[in-house]
């Protein structure tokens, strides 16, 4: 039986660890102190302060969401405009501490801080996990709400 071949969910990416996404999360939760922020209710003022680094966050109203993106998908980002886009309700959600809407904006946010962008679409070796947008955005995502205290029973950390 031959082994099964890994199949990507979004973008070929450089390949990055467990624990490289960790150390990417963990600093990003850090310098923005989200802990604190979350603490005070104030996620608001964490996603707002993107812009003071020239991130957008383009919050949409969900019929023009919906009429967009047929309901397929919950964010959006645009590494060449640095565009986050996500609905209102998730947004709104999320500044409310709502873990799922959240994880939509922490995963769009690991796109940024990850560097995503689809540089190895050509390759011929066979994809892995560790070069998959997706799971590296999911992962970041994780890390940063587990750093919020919220409980995520599918991580495991080597350095933990």
């Amino acid at each position: 039986m031959e082994p099964s071949t890994y199949v990507l969910r979004g973008n070929r990416v450089a390949p990055m660890s467990l624990n490289e996404i960790a150390n990417g999360a963990i600093n990003y939760s850090s310098f923005f102190n989200l802990k604190a922020m979350k603490k005070k209710n104030n996620l608001d003022k964490a996603f707002e302060k993107l812009s003071e680094f020239g991130i957008t966050l383009n919050i949409v109203e969900d019929r023009v969401w919906e009429k967009m993106t047929y309901g397929l998908t919950t964010g959006h980002y645009d590494p060449n405009s640095l565009t986050i886009s996500v609905p209102n309700r998730i947004y709104e959600l999320a500044c409310q501490g709502e873990r799922e809407s959240l994880f939509v904006l922490f995963h769009e946010l690991g796109h940024l801080v990850l560097g995503h962008r689809a540089v190895l679409h050509n390759s011929k070796k066979e994809a892995v996990q560790m070069e998959d947008a997706e799971w590296q955005a999911d992962t970041f995502a994780e890390v940063v709400l587990s750093e919020l205290g919220f409980y995520m029973n599918q991580l495991a950390f080597d350095f933990l």
